[in-house]
C-alpha cells in the first residue's frame, strides 16, 4: 500500500467514524455516550474543516493543477455539507436529544455526499505532497482518533 492509498484509507475510517459518532449519539440518550461523541465529532469534524482549508489554500498556490480537476475541487468545497456547519450544530446537539438526530441527518445528507465528491476528485492528485498537505495526518493523529472513537464505543449503551 502507498502513501496515498493510507491516507485516503485514514481519511475514508474517519468518514465512516464521523457518521456512526452522529447516529449513536442520536439514537441513544445517554450521557457518557453523548459526551464521548461530541468530543470525537469536534475533533475529528475540526480536522476536516482544516483539511478544507489546506485544499482550498492549495488549490489557490497551486498553478500547475489540471484546470477541471481545480474548478470541480472548487465546486465541492461550496456545496451545502460543510464541517463548520456541522461543527455549529454541535452546541445545540448537546443540548437536546431533537438536535442530535438533526446533526446526524446533516452528516448522512450533506455533509457526507460533500464529502463523497471532494474525495472523488482528490483521487486525481497523484503527488503525495499535496496529499500529506491537505490530510495533516500523521501517526499521532491517527491514534488520536482511534483513542477517541474507542472511547465512543466504551459509552455506547450495550
Amino acid at each position: 500500500m502507498n502513501e496515498i492509498e493510507l491516507l485516503r484509507a485514514q481519511l475514508a475510517t474517519e468518514r465512516l467514524h464521523v457518521s456512526a459518532a452522529a447516529n449513536a449519539c442520536a439514537a441513544a440518550d445517554a450521557a457518557a455516550l453523548r459526551a464521548a461523541g461530541t468530543d470525537y465529532l469536534r475533533c475529528v469534524l475540526g480536522w476536516f474543516e482544516a483539511r478544507d482549508r489546506r485544499l482550498d489554500e492549495l488549490l489557490r498556490a497551486r498553478a500547475g493543477l489540471d484546470e477541471s480537476t481545480h474548478r470541480g475541487l472548487k465546486a465541492a468545497l461550496s456545496q451545502p455539507g460543510a464541517s463548520d456547519v456541522a461543527l455549529g450544530k454541535l452546541p445545540a446537539a448537546e443540548a437536546a436529544i431533537g438536535a442530535w438526530q438533526a446533526l446526524a441527518q446533516f452528516v448522512g445528507t450533506a455533509w457526507g455526499p460533500r464529502r463523497d465528491a471532494l474525495d472523488a476528485l482528490l483521487g486525481t492528485l497523484a503527488r503525495p505532497a499535496d496529499w500529506r498537505t491537505i490530510a495533516g495526518i500523521d501517526a499521532d493523529s491517527i491514534l488520536e482518533e482511534r483513542r477517541r472513537f474507542e472511547r465512543l464505543r466504551e459509552a455506547a449503551p450495550c
